[in-house]
This record gives structure tokens, sequence and C-alpha cells, in this order.
């Protein structure tokens, strides 16, 4: 151990591990942070077309129920319509029928195609 020579530290060599340590620490702490901006970043990105999509079907939404105002009224117009049909229709059976004198061609004998002559009883179904 006497025969060998003594290692002396250099002074600047010990002062560059310690600027080397210092600037990694530095660097893996930017690393990091820059990491959670980047996710932070993305999030953000969702968020944005999220609302971008939402305001989209908002929009259309809005404009569905404007279309849908009218097409209301006209729905119910059509339906009154209709009831008014109907009830002139059911109205037009009764007088129909009040109108209607029983004819003595048609009380339940009819002629006979196949035959060409005579006369067949129909029955008469009862009304509904």
């Amino acid at each position: 151990m006497k025969n060998r020579p003594h290692f002396r530290p250099n002074p600047y060599y010990e002062d560059l591990e310690r600027m080397e340590e210092a600037v990694m620490s530095i660097l893996h702490n930017l690393e990091m942070e820059n990491t959670k901006i980047h996710e932070n970043n993305h999030k953000l990105k969702k968020e944005i077309t999220f609302s971008r999509n939402l305001l989209s079907q908002l929009l259309m939404e809005n404009t569905c129920r404007k279309k849908l105002v009218p097409l209301k009224q006209e729905s119910k117009e059509v339906h009154l319509d209709c009831a008014l049909n109907q009830k002139h229709l059911v109205d037009f059976n009764k007088k129909d029928k009040d109108q209607q004198r029983p004819d003595p061609a048609s009380s339940g004998l009819r002629k006979c195609k196949r035959a060409g002559i005579g006369h067949t009883p129909v029955r008469e179904l009862p009304e509904e």
C-alpha cells in the first residue's frame, strides 16, 4: 500500500459531478412537468370536443323544437278535421239509412244467375 501513489481528487471534477446531479434533477422535474402538462392538455382537448358536440346537439334540438311547434299545431288541426269528417260521415250514414225505404224487389229474393230462371231466397244478415 505504501508503494501505491496517492490519488488526489480533482476539485473541478467534483464540481462537475455536483452540477451534473443538479442538471439531471432539473431535467427529471421538467420531464415530469411536461408529462403532467401533456395529460392535462389531452383532458382539455376531450372537454373541448365534448363541449362542441354538446353545443351542436343543443343547437340541433333547438332547431327541431322550432320546427316541431308548427307541426304540433298542424297535427291538432288534422285531428280536428278528422274528427269532424268522421262525425259528418256518421251523420250522413244515419241520414242515408233513414232515407232508404224497403224495396219490394229486395225482400230477400234474388234471381238465380246460374240457372237463369227463378228466384233463390237470400238470408238477410242482422245489422250491427
